[in-house]
């Protein structure tokens, strides 16, 4: 699975690396703790988590979600 971002004709978002993510207290700009089930729903549905939010929702098959969230658990 290879993941890109890549802004919204006319949006101006700047993105975080996500290099140390599980090193953070927070996910979303501070929207909501860091933690497996938040994101779980961060990538499933964004505005869940942050109204207005920019990020797309990923739309993944459960197996895909759980493998991509453990693999973010690993980015200390």
């Amino acid at each position: 699975m290879r993941l890109a971002a890549r802004p919204q004709p006319g949006a101006s978002a700047q993105i975080s690396p996500i290099t140390h993510l599980m090193s953070r207290q927070t996910i979303a700009s501070g929207a909501a703790e860091n933690t497996t089930e938040n994101l779980h729903t961060w990538i499933q549905n964004p505005d869940a988590i942050k109204p207005g939010s920019l990020m797309p929702a990923m739309k993944l098959s459960d197996p895909d979600l759980d493998a991509l969230v453990r693999y973010l658990e690993t980015l200390r």
